[in-house]
């Protein structure tokens, strides 16, 4: 027990030393709290968990940057009507029909927008489309759009515009990571599974895709099952409608310009710079035009820079690393600033289960049980986020209150090592934990992880810091995965159709990690296609209990979002979907009174 005090004091020694120099740095501007707005429990925009989140590209020893001298850590202020959001990792695509992490979609999110959207509440409203109605059962769903829509280039916005976006998440060819999120669509899927190199298959396969555009402003969509919760679905970047010829013209890469996103969103995209800014300016063609001039996301990927620049007025609003929670709220100034609330996320530890030893159920079983979450949370995460041992989080339709498999026991995971086929942890094979390296306090949290597997199990697991974007690309993919790594999920919307069937069905993200579970697929349709209420509950609940014994994943915490946002920052919504920064999924209400 003394062992662990000590390595548990070591590890927060660790974790305040990146925000020394921060803290020490300068005067922080004197600020009052913003005005809070209403929580809600609903969930948010997809990807990983929060702190553990790709980073930007690897930087060699992070400096301090003198207060008056802007640096391209620290970017200078800004005195016009511009809100400048901090941004950690800079994302290695931003295509709406290709991307799936939330540095990714936070960018997506301004410069285009989907038939519908979700409000301050996490309610679904309308947005492109003015309208949309279902047939009797849910098969069959019409959105009619808004009159007289313009991309930002002025141009019309018409329904084929949306039709086009549909097709191109479905088609292989494109193969976009949230492809099976339309597999709802009837045809969807038969074309995502059709081989590229079958012409003649290819071609009848896209024309069975069950989306028909009717007219300028009415969009058809037929669905292979019922799906009541599809209009929601059209709120997602999936469905963002980008300009056929401007792909078409400029290949695979045409995001990396930013005059090639010609979107129908609040904000355009005037310029990138990669790895350090992605600049925005008021889309006046919009048909609720922004307050803001603009927005400015500046990418720090070291949390001690980004705090300095925060207290020097060069960054309005700041995601904050958990390492620095004692020092903002013991800071008289800071502390006011402070924002915290809940986030619909959920933070486990992923298996790769094709890589040895975490094909052994038992070897899962060992790590699950010996996880320390409490400490993990209270202590090393500084109490922003609190243990969990299910999936769907707390607040969201299907969580599981009763769910207590897996807690720690150190006794029970020795005892299920040694009934694994390896028998002992002497017998593992090596075992590698990759993590984002680009922000120093990251590491910290992983030596603790690797720590606490050699104090209870025995086992040695050698860590593998990796670039933001490498990082954020292997995990994309089963053969591309390390066999450990912290993930988990930030829900799109509140229904647990978006927790269980989009990501732990056999076609889904599950795949990233080598899982599938038929018996818990048949469930996830039972609910997904049931217009019961309480039947879709019973069908989700009984598939997550099914995953969660599976073990694909250990499940760890709930995190909660923590900001630090500029006092005269006003009219922002704070939403469990704010994963990036309060205010990014209704950023047209959003003011700056400087």
């Amino acid at each position: 027990m003394l062992k662990r005090r000590l390595i548990v004091l070591l590890a927060l020694i660790t974790l305040v030393l990146p925000i020394l120099a921060a803290c020490g740095g300068s005067e922080a501007t004197s600020t009052s709290a913003p005005a809070p707005t209403e929580n809600t429990t609903g969930n948010a925009a997809p990807t990983e968990a929060p702190a553990d989140t790709p980073t930007e590209a690897p930087a060699d020893t992070p400096t301090e940057a003198p207060a008056d001298t802007p640096t391209e850590e620290t970017p200078a202020g800004n005195t016009d009507n511009v809100l400048v959001v901090h941004q950690v990792g800079y994302p290695d695509i931003f295509d709406p029909q290709k991307s799936s992490f939330s540095s990714e979609i936070v960018i997506l999110a301004q410069a285009y927008e989907g038939l519908t959207r979700l409000n301050e509440n996490l309610e679904t409203v309308p947005a492109a489309a003015e309208k949309w109605e279902y047939n009797a059962d849910a098969t069959v769903i019409t959105f009619t759009l808004r009159p007289d829509l313009k991309y930002s280039d002025g141009s019309p916005l018409t329904a084929a515009n949306f039709e086009y976006a549909v097709r191109r998440t479905c088609d292989p060819e494109t193969a976009g990571q949230y492809q099976s999120i339309l597999f709802d669509i009837a045809g969807c899927g038969d074309l995502a599974s059709t081989p590229t190199t079958d012409t003649a298959a290819l071609e009848t396969a896209r024309g069975n895709v069950g989306v028909q555009t009717v007219d300028d402003s009415t969009l058809v969509i037929n669905l292979a099952q019922p799906a009541p919760y599809f209009h929601t679905v059209a709120s997602l970047w999936v469905m963002y409608p980008v300009k056929q010829e401007i792909v078409e013209k400029n290949g695979d890469n045409w995001w990396q310009e930013a005059e090639n996103h010609v979107g129908n969103g609040p904000f355009k995209i005037d310029s990138i710079e990669e790895n350090q800014e992605i600049n925005f300016s008021r889309n006046d063609n919009y048909w609720n035009p922004a307050k803001l001039d603009g927005l400015k996301y500046i990418y720090i990927p070291d949390s001690s820079v980004a705090l300095e620049a925060y207290r020097q007025g060069q960054i309005d609003i700041m995601t904050i690393d958990p390492s620095q929670l004692p020092a903002i709220k013991g800071d008289p100034e800071m502390s006011q600033e402070f924002l915290q609330y809940p986030a619909a996320t959920t933070t486990d530890l992923d298996f790769n289960l094709t890589k040895a030893p975490f094909e052994d159920p038992k070897v899962r079983q060992a790590f699950a049980y010996a996880f320390d979450r409490e400490t993990y949370c209270e202590v090393i995460r500084n109490g922003d986020c609190s243990p969990t041992l299910t999936w769907i989080p707390k607040g969201i339709p299907g969580y599981d209150a009763g769910e207590d498999r897996y807690a720690f026991d150190p006794e029970k995971a020795k005892q299920a090592l040694a009934e694994s086929t390896y028998g002992s942890a002497d017998a593992l094979p090596e075992i590698t934990l990759a993590y984002n390296s680009n922000d120093p306090a990251n590491q910290a949290r992983h030596e603790f992880i690797a720590q606490n597997y050699q104090d209870i199990l025995g086992v040695k697991i050698t860590l593998e810091p990796q670039p933001s974007q490498e990082f954020s690309a292997a995990r994309k993919s089963v053969e591309t995965r390390r066999q450990l790594n912290l993930g988990g999920w930030i829900g799109d919307y509140p229904d647990p159709q978006n927790w269980l069937s989009v990501y732990w069905r056999c076609d889904a993200f599950a795949k990233r990690q080598g899982y599938c579970n038929e018996e818990a697929d048949k469930l996830m349709t039972e609910g997904d296609t049931s217009t019961d209420p309480e039947a879709r509950i019973k069908a989700y609940q009984e598939a997550q209990k099914i995953v969660v014994g599976d073990i694909p994943s250990v499940m760890l915490y709930n995190p909660t979002h923590i900001f630090l946002v500029k006092p005269y920052v006003t009219n922002y919504s704070q939403t469990a979907a704010d994963d990036q920064w309060p205010g990014q999924w209704t950023p047209t209400t959003v003011e700056l009174n400087k």
